[in-house]
């Protein structure tokens, strides 16, 4: 146990990518579309985990969402249990500390692609802008319980994004989830936690790139995964339900670039393609 808590303390100590005067975040063309919806409560951007790219445009998204002068709540597809430990790790001022303790959270010995380095950069992103007062609350979702059906699971996570909605008056949730989720039609074998929202109030957008690897959990184990490319040429934002080759989505959050594999955040990780045994979704 020492030797593991002393390689995570390692890790979080050459994590600290972001400078405290705030994240690198790029201007993201098409954004500015999304805020004068009437109504607009919610935006999903559903990703295949497990890439270094998604994450990042997500950032960027969230900066450019400061415009609207709403209270900014940020959604991650991360367990409700781990909730105390962000909560610390965004608050907190001993960041290596905190970086520790949520890093040892069970569910960074998941690697379905939530638990990737690329995860923890936004994390440390998101804690960057909590600690500016440029974010209102970053909330795990990710409510699933044994046992659960589908249909039970993402009535969970969709009541988790409702409730930290209601927390903040006028509050926007921007929300990364799975792009099954984020669909607005059955993908899954129920109802998914975007059908799960108010309609009128979401928007869902599929996270595209040129192809690539990510780095998940499939049939064949863990590790970096082919990808085909699905459209989205131009970084950017673009609204129209034809862009996205999958159904459900209100529009495309384009990477602009063909992925790359972000491997586990956790330097002692097992190497593919040996899986956790813990269940994910």
């Amino acid at each position: 146990m020492g030797r593991a808590i002393a390689a995570l303390m390692t890790l979080a100590l050459a994590a600290s990518i972001e400078a405290e005067s705030g994240p690198d975040c790029q201007p993201l063309a098409g954004a500015s579309l999304l805020w004068p919806k009437t109504g607009l409560r919610f935006v999903l951007v559903g990703e295949t985990h497990g890439t270094a790219e998604a994450p990042m445009l997500f950032r960027d998204l969230v900066c450019a969402a400061e415009s609207t002068g709403r209270p900014i709540v940020v959604g991650l597809e991360r367990s409700v249990d781990e909730q105390p430990a962000i909560d610390v790790f965004l608050a907190g001022e001993n960041r290596d500390a905190a970086a520790t303790a949520l890093l040892l959270q069970p569910g960074w010995n998941s690697f379905d692609g939530r638990s990737s380095r690329a995860m923890l950069a936004l994390l440390e992103a998101l804690r960057t802008l909590r600690r500016q007062g440029r974010i209102a609350e970053a909330v795990a979702f990710s409510a699933y319980r044994a046992g659960d059906s589908p249909a039970v699971g993402e009535r969970r996570m969709a009541s988790v994004l409702m409730a930290a909605a209601g927390r903040h008056p006028h509050a926007l949730v921007l929300a990364l989830t799975g792009n099954l989720h984020a669909s607005k039609k059955d993908l899954l074998p129920a109802p998914s936690m975007a059908a799960n929202l108010p309609a009128a109030e979401t928007v869902s957008l599929l996270a595209v790139d040129k192809g690539g690897e990510s780095w998940n959990r499939m049939q064949d184990g863990c590790g970096p995964h082919r990808q085909r490319g699905i459209g989205g040429d131009e970084r950017g934002i673009v609204l129209s339900e034809g862009a996205a080759p999958l159904p459900g989505f209100d529009g495309v959050a384009s990477t602009g670039l063909a992925a790359t594999a972000s491997p586990p955040a956790l330097p002692n990780a097992p190497a593919p393609p040996a899986c956790s045994t813990l269940t994910s979704r």
